[in-house]
């Protein structure tokens, strides 16, 4: 089972080459964005993860359930609802009030998804995810991972009076502080699932903030994060070096310049589990930019 979480948090933007969390889930499911989608798709402009989270799931027919985590907008396809709220911005208020309700729904949920199979992997898309995932991440004791979040950590950190390394141990307060939705949703979708089924999380670092998390909430089982060679490769410090200081296995997918997102590394994982090749989705996702740029363009000159 491949399980998408759609979210938002007013702590960070979306990033370039990215649709919004809604239109990645109706990327994912239906093969389009929406007909209303804030990202264009230009020839060459290179392949967005959700494209190919997209094409390996056409190829190898793995099962997806969308979760919607606390998005502003509601994906235009099925999906399971958790009664998340949108991330508030730490550095002003607390970012989760509602994180103990999401732990037992997101536990819920990864017992149901458990039990459909033997292979669980969850995925992510949560525009400005990046900000809240450093801030845990630095509440837990370990290296921030972008300099350009210390205004951010300063901020919150102000408003709450702790310092680096201030909450281990103290997983769901550092989640209701400076997390958001899709955190704790995660952790508790793994746990759920952990004693059924084989669980990967599939990400950047966000998923590094979900693997800190279950280690902050005692869970000594075993992580394994699959992630991209562009995020392994630009993470500072080094993603490897990170997930080690979790105890966590990485798993490198080699996707040359795309980017994580929308679970794309965990889904080329999971169709590489089910016997397809790393070439075929990526020709895939080649043929599914294509036809969505020719599409575009064709609306775009009426």
């Amino acid at each position: 089972m491949f399980v998408l979480l759609t979210g938002d948090t007013e702590a960070g933007q979306r990033l370039p080459g990215r649709f919004a969390s809604h239109e990645e889930a109706g990327l994912v499911w239906w093969g389009i964005p929406s007909t209303s989608s804030s990202f264009a798709l230009r020839k060459g402009s290179g392949i967005p993860p959700a494209i190919i989270t997209r094409a390996a799931r056409l190829v190898s027919d793995f099962p997806v359930i969308v979760v919607r985590a606390g998005s502003f907008t509601q994906p235009v396809c099925p999906f399971m609802e958790t009664g998340a709220l949108p991330g508030k911005d730490p550095r002003k208020d607390k970012a989760v009030p509602g994180a103990h309700r999401l732990w037992d729904c997101g536990f819920s949920i990864g017992r149901l998804v458990a039990r459909m199979g033997e292979t669980v992997v969850i995925g992510e898309s949560v525009p400005g995810g990046e900000v809240t995932a450093d801030l845990l991440l630095r509440a837990f004791g370990i290296s921030p991972v972008d300099p350009v979040n210390g205004p951010a950590w300063e901020e919150a950190s102000s408003r709450l009076g702790i310092t680096p390394d201030h909450l281990p141990g103290r997983g769901i307060e550092a989640v209701i502080e400076l997390g958001d939705p899709m955190q704790v949703l995660a952790a508790g979708i793994a746990t759920g699932a952990r004693d059924r089924a084989e669980v990967v999380l599939a990400g950047g670092v966000p998923m590094l903030a979900v693997a800190a998390l279950l280690r902050n909430l005692g869970d000594k089982g075993k992580i394994t994060i699959a992630t991209t060679t562009r995020t392994a490769d630009e993470t500072s410090p080094g993603f490897r070096s990170l997930a080690g200081t979790l105890s966590a296995e990485t798993v490198i997918i080699k996707l040359d310049d795309v980017s994580d997102g929308a679970g794309a590394a965990g889904a080329v994982w999971y169709a590489e589990r089910l016997g397809l090749s790393l070439e075929r989705i990526i020709q895939r996702a080649v043929f599914l930019c294509d036809e969505l740029s020719d599409d575009r363009t064709a609306d775009a000159e009426g």
